[in-house]
């Protein structure tokens, strides 16, 4: 649903491609020559491949270039013409990509040697690679005294086209030391309610709720303020910074970093600030580099994505100031497209830049057949129908500020499990996002805590291994219950649904979670699945329309349907085991799991020491750490960890 919560990837890796598990035990001879750049394979990366970018397009486009200065790297930092024929080049080689063996071999960036490094100690405990949404990790970690630095290709500079969230999501980062609470207020741009629900066809109204994602924060400002007390703290940036691969070792792990420029230094490294592009070591190495990361290319490779957000949007001016004051969540003007046979969704809200400026995204789940369109396609249709969702005559009735275009990829073996000591990722990189809203930020805060005392964890606990480290993304049924949801808002190629269909499907749905309360919809409407909520509303809608449920069966296909039922069993199992753990068998859970080392227990904290309490040694260090990631799984699996606003 709401894409526009994560940041827009306008200038994507040219691929998706990964490997199986590394081998151990490779020496370091080998495992360097075996190294080759991390670039993408695919059957078809010519001009051809790429849809021809319409005249309008480029007039448009061509109109706002230079108006923002330096722009932001990684996800969403371009927004030129340029970068949209990078990022449907891109899209069309995943679309045309090979698969399995007929990949070939896989890219390899991160290699494993037994030979130790030659220092006893590393120069950091945590290197974040990816500094736009791994800064706010990075300031978490740096705060419960550990070491870190970012490696950043580009500039660390947050876009200036907001992200919006809810404020509660944004206030969380207070008391893991990532902001202030001064700084909370000075990124966050804009609030507005009410938020609507509303889909073409509906007999009834939409669904209006309140304080869901009605906070426009400033990307700019965050990370500003975020590094601002990261690096007051210690913390190291390295940005403008090229990583060319990754070498694991037992006793820590040796990044290969240099100037992104590719130019040699004129400064010695002798003399070099720690805040130069140079090589480094480090105890744990965080994948924050978004889903074309070279280690998620590596462990993925050759396989196609399962699901795909295309996204296209502007922030314009010149809307009516009196109306530009609430904000549309989903809505839908139209039904199933029948030219590339998909529904197309709208979100819209004011922007903070000014009372007559206004955002507004057009999004549509595919998969990654190679029928589907070019985003070029989809933003000319974005220039027919926005008009008349935004009750304008034409596109050209307003200023554009920005545009705005993408593509989300997730895959159904969501989150990724760590295939290599030492490395673990966080945000798209892990897949964790849901395959409804592709929310790449809203995925990151809500896990952002159990993220950073898992990895103090980890640390002080010394469980690097792959298998410990998979603990951090574990199986969410929550999750991959949501599957289905994205199954059925899209069209298989092929097929040939009733057009009114989707927009059916939404309108019983939604009306059915508003008839249920708060208690069913706002965690929904947060990304958040439970196993009551989702239990009460798919009942309800069996009682409700008793005579839509054959086509909701028969649009989703027998497998899918199987599929998902494994999953909602599980979600409830999750649900029973984290309240039992929480309830009457807490004493046994909290003895198997013990307590969680932290920086004040290991500097003997007298007021750490007596919070802790007792502390009985049931299992080892490792399995203790296992089970408290077991805890996490769990409670965040089952979305037990949602608390009402």
């Amino acid at each position: 649903m709401h894409a526009a919560s994560a940041p827009f990837a306008a200038t994507p890796s040219r691929g998706i491609a990964t490997a199986p598990s590394a081998g151990r035990g490779r020496t370091r001879a080998r495992a360097v020559a075996r190294r080759r750049p991390a670039v993408a394979r695919a059957s078809v990366t010519s001009e051809k491949a790429v849809s021809e970018i319409s005249e309008r397009t480029r007039r448009l486009l061509t109109s706002i270039e230079g108006t923002e200065g330096e722009q932001a790297s990684g996800a969403g930092g371009g927004t030129t013409l340029a970068a949209l024929e990078r990022a449907d080049k891109a899209w069309a080689s995943i679309r045309h990509m090979k698969t399995g063996a007929e990949a070939g071999p896989a890219p390899v960036f991160v290699v494993e040697s037994d030979e130790e490094l030659a220092s006893a100690s590393c120069d950091y405990d945590v290197a974040v690679c990816g500094g736009t949404l791994g800064i706010l990790l990075a300031a978490a970690l740096q705060h419960r005294g550990q070491r870190v630095v970012v490696i950043e290709r580009g500039p660390l500079k947050g876009r200036d086209q907001e992200w919006n969230i809810s404020r509660p999501e944004l206030e969380a980062l207070v008391p893991l030391g990532v902001l202030t609470a001064e700084q909370v207020e000075k990124c966050v741009t804009k609030e507005f309610n009410p938020i609507r629900c509303g889909f073409h066809g509906s007999t009834t109204p939409p669904m209006v709720t309140r304080d869901i994602l009605n906070c426009g924060v400033k990307p700019s400002a965050l990370l500003e303020c975020a590094r601002e007390n990261f690096e007051k703290k210690g913390g190291v940036v390295m940005e403008r910074a090229a990583l060319a691969g990754i070498d694991v070792r037992p006793n820590g792990a040796r990044l290969d970093v240099a100037p992104a420029s590719f130019e040699k230094s004129a400064v010695d490294e002798d003399t070099q600030s720690p805040s130069s592009p140079q090589p480094c070591t480090a105890r744990l190495v965080v994948d924050c580099m978004g889903f074309g990361s070279p280690i998620v290319r590596q462990q993925r490779h050759g396989q196609k994505p399962d699901g795909v957000c295309l996204v296209v949007g502007s922030c314009a001016r010149g809307f009516d100031s009196e109306a530009n004051q609430s904000a549309d969540l989903i809505f839908t003007t139209t039904d199933i497209d029948e030219k590339y046979q998909g529904q197309y969704f709208w979100e819209a809200f004011p922007a903070g830049s000014g009372p007559n400026d206004r955002t507004t995204y057009m999004f549509t789940y595919v998969d990654a057949h190679e029928t589907r369109p070019s985003l070029a396609k989809v933003l000319d249709d974005y220039w027919d129908l926005m008009p008349a969702y935004q009750e304008l005559r034409s596109v050209e009735d307003v200023e554009l500020l920005r545009v705005l275009f993408g593509y989300f990829p997730t895959y159904r073996d969501s989150p990724l499990p760590s295939a290599f000591d030492r490395v673990t990722s966080i945000g798209d990189a892990s897949g964790a996002q849901s395959p409804l809203s592709f929310g790449g930020l809203a995925a990151l805060l809500r896990h952002l805590d159990r993220l950073t005392n898992a990895m103090e964890d980890a640390l002080l606990s010394d469980t690097l291994d792959r298998e410990c480290l998979s603990t951090l993304n574990a199986y969410q049924p929550a999750l991959s219950a949501s599957w289905l949801f994205q199954k059925c808002m899209s069209v298989a190629p092929g097929t040939k649904p009733p057009k009114t269909f989707i927009n059916r499907l939404m309108s019983t749905n939604f009306g059915v979670m508003e008839s249920l309360g708060d208690e069913v919809s706002r965690p929904f409407l947060q990304d958040v699945v439970t196993f009551g909520g989702l239990g009460k509303t798919l009942l309800t809608m069996a009682v409700k329309a008793p005579l839509f449920v054959p086509q909701i069966l028969t649009q989703a296909g027998p497998g899918p349907i199987l599929d998902w039922a494994k999953h909602f069993a599980t979600l409830g199992a999750y649900d029973a085991f984290s309240r039992a753990a929480e309830g009457f068998l807490k004493p046994v859970a909290r003895a198997l799991a013990g307590v969680a080392p932290s920086g004040e227990l290991v500097a003997g904290d007298d007021a750490a020491s007596a919070a802790a309490g007792w502390d009985f040694a049931v299992l080892d260090k490792r399995q203790r750490f296992m089970f408290r990631r077991r805890l996490d799984a769990w409670k965040w699996g089952s979305g037990r960890d949602y608390r009402a606003e």
